[in-house]
C-alpha cells in the first residue's frame, strides 16, 4: 500500500513539478543539504517533496474511505421500515429513541419518539421479573435551561442497563407534566408551579425525590398544536399496541397527508474537514521532523568538536600536517562510525576525498566549516585556512586555546542539558507526591471520626 502510494505520488509529482514547484523552500533545502551531503540536493529535494505528497494522499485515501463508510452506515440504520413502520425491540435489546420527520404540503416537523420494548406477556414476566433492571434519573430537564423554566417535554428515564432499579414518575398536576415527561402549557397565563416526584423501586424497598418545576405560559400556532396533537396520536399508538412487534404510523392526519422520514446524523463533512486539517498537519509534521534531525546534528558537532580539536592538535604536535592529521582522525572514526551514526565523520569524509582529488588545501578547510555550519567549526576552518603556509608553531598556540575554549563549552552544555532534565522530571515528581500524599492522607479521612 505504502508503494502504491509512493508510485502514484512520484508520477502526479513529475506531471506537475513545472506548475507546483515554481520556487523551492530554501530552508528545507539547506536542511536537506546538512544532512545528506553527498547526495544531490535536486534529487533530495524532489523525493521529499513526493513523500510528503504520499503522506497527504494517504491521509485524503483514509478520509475519503471514512466518510463514505460514515455515510452508507448513517443509511442502512435506520429504524423507519417502508416509510411508517417502527419495529419494538425485544426486552433484552432494551429502548430506542428515533427522531421521526412529520411533512405536510405545508409543514415539517422533528419529532423525537421513543420506542419501548415489546410488552412481555405474564408467563415471560413471570421468568424474566427477577433479571429486569431499572435505571436511577440522570437529567429530566430535557432541551429546558433548567427546571424553572420549562418550556419543552422534559426526560423522564424509565431503565437504565446494568442496576437493579425501576423508577416511576409523577406529577401533582397531570394535565401540565404526564408520567412520560411531556408538557402541556395550554391555557397557562402567569408562570405555574408542579412537582414531580420519582420513586426508585428496589424489591421491597422505595425511595422517593421531590423536584419542583416551573412551567412558562405560551401561545402556541396552529402549526405548533397540530403537531402536539400528532404526539398525542404516536403515544396512543405506541400504548394500544404494546404487545404488536411493530408500530404503523398513521399516513393521513386532521386531513393532512404525512410522508415520514428518519433524522439521521451524519458527520461525514466532520471527517472530511478532519482529512483536510491531517494533510496540512502531515506536510508540516515531516518538516518540523527534518528540523529537529538538523538540530540534532548541530548538537551532536557541537559535542564532537573538543575530542576533534584535541585530536587535531595532538597530531600535529606529533609532527603531521594539517592535511595527514585530517586523514588519521578519519580513520579512528571509522571504527566509531560502524556502531553509531557521526555527522562529523561525513564531512571529515568529504573533506578527505576532495584532499585526495587534488582540491586546494585551504579551499578544502573553508567549505569544511561551511557545510558544518557551527561558529566553532568556522573559526577552525578559518584558522587552518590562514596558517597553512605558516607553519605549525603559532597554529598549535591558537588550537591550545580552541581546546580548552571548547572544553568549557561543553561543560557548559553538559550543565544546561542537566538542568533542562531537571525541568523535565519536575510534573512526573509532582504527580508522585500528589499519590503519595494521597495514599498517607486517604487512611486518615477514611478513619477520621471513627475512634473509640
Amino acid at each position: 500500500m505504502k508503494r502504491a502510494f509512493l508510485s502514484l505520488s512520484e508520477r502526479l509529482y513529475r506531471r506537475w513539478k513545472p506548475f507546483i514547484v515554481k520556487k523551492k523552500n530554501q530552508k528545507v533545502c539547506k536542511e536537506l543539504q546538512q544532512l545528506y551531503p553527498l547526495k544531490n540536493m535536486e534529487e533530495m529535494h524532489d523525493h521529499f517533496q513526493v513523500k510528503k505528497l504520499a503522506v497527504v494522499f494517504m491521509i485524503i485515501g483514509i478520509g475519503i474511505v471514512s466518510a463514505v463508510c460514515l455515510y452508507l452506515s448513517s443509511r442502512m440504520e435506520g429504524r423507519l421500515a417502508e416509510g411508517m413502520c417502527l419495529f419494538r425491540n425485544e426486552w433484552d435489546a432494551g429502548d430506542y429513541s428515533v427522531t421521526l420527520i412529520a411533512e405536510t404540503e405545508k409543514w415539517s416537523r422533528k419529532i423525537p419518539f421513543l420506542v419501548e420494548t415489546r410488552k412481555l406477556s405474564e408467563q415471560e414476566t413471570d421468568i424474566l421479573q427477577k433479571k429486569l433492571y431499572t435505571q436511577l434519573p440522570e437529567w429530566i430537564k430535557g432541551e429546558n435551561a433548567d427546571l424553572d423554566h420549562v418550556a419543552s417535554n422534559l426526560h423522564f428515564p424509565a431503565f437504565i442497563d446494568g442496576y437493579p432499579f425501576r423508577l416511576t414518575w409523577e406529577s401533582s398536576n397531570k394535565d401540565r407534566i404526564d408520567r412520560n415527561g411531556k408538557v402541556n402549557r395550554e391555557g397557562i397565563d402567569t408562570e405555574e408551579k408542579v412537582e414531580l416526584t420519582v420513586t426508585i423501586v428496589y424489591g421491597q424497598e422505595k425511595n422517593s425525590f421531590i423536584y419542583e418545576v416551573s412551567v412558562l405560559p405560551e401561545m402556541p400556532s396552529e402549526e405548533e398544536r397540530f403537531f402536539r396533537r400528532l404526539e398525542d396520536l404516536l403515544f396512543t399508538i405506541d400504548q394500544e399496541g404494546r404487545e404488536l412487534e411493530q408500530i404503523l404510523l398513521p399516513d393521513f392526519f386532521e386531513g393532512k397527508a404525512i410522508t415520514w422520514k428518519e433524522d439521521k446524523k451524519n458527520n461525514t463533512f466532520l471527517i472530511l474537514i478532519l482529512t483536510v486539517l491531517g494533510c496540512v498537519a502531515a506536510a508540516k509534521g515531516m518538516e518540523k521532523d527534518l528540523e529537529k534531525d538538523c538540530k540534532k546534528r548541530n548538537k551532536q558537532l557541537l559535542l564532537d568538536y573538543p575530542g576533534f580539536v584535541s585530536k587535531l592538535r595532538l597530531y600535529m604536535s606529533a609532527g603531521l600536517s594539517a592535511k595527514n592529521a585530517f586523514y588519521r582522525i578519519m580513520k579512528d572514526y571509522e571504527s566509531v562510525q560502524k556502531q553509531r551514526k557521526r555527522y562529523l565523520y561525513k564531512e571529515m569524509k568529504i573533506s578527505c576525498s576532495q584532499l585526495g582529488n587534488g582540491v586546494m588545501e585551504e579551499q578544502v578547510y573553508r567549505e569544511f566549516g561551511k557545510r558544518c555550519g557551527e561558529m566553532r567549526y568556522r573559526r577552525l576552518s578559518f584558522l587552518l585556512a590562514v596558517h597553512l603556509k605558516q607553519g605549525n608553531g603559532q597554529l598549535l598556540a591558537l588550537l591550545s586555546e580552541e581546546a580548552e575554549d571548547a572544553l568549557e563549552d561543553r561543560k557548559n552544555m553538559a550543565r544546561k542539558s542537566g538542568e533542562e532534565a531537571g525541568i523535565k522530571l519536575l510534573l512526573p515528581m509532582m504527580l508522585m507526591l500528589v499519590v503519595v500524599m494521597f495514599l498517607v492522607l486517604m487512611p486518615a479521612y477514611l478513619n477520621f471520626g471513627s475512634g473509640v
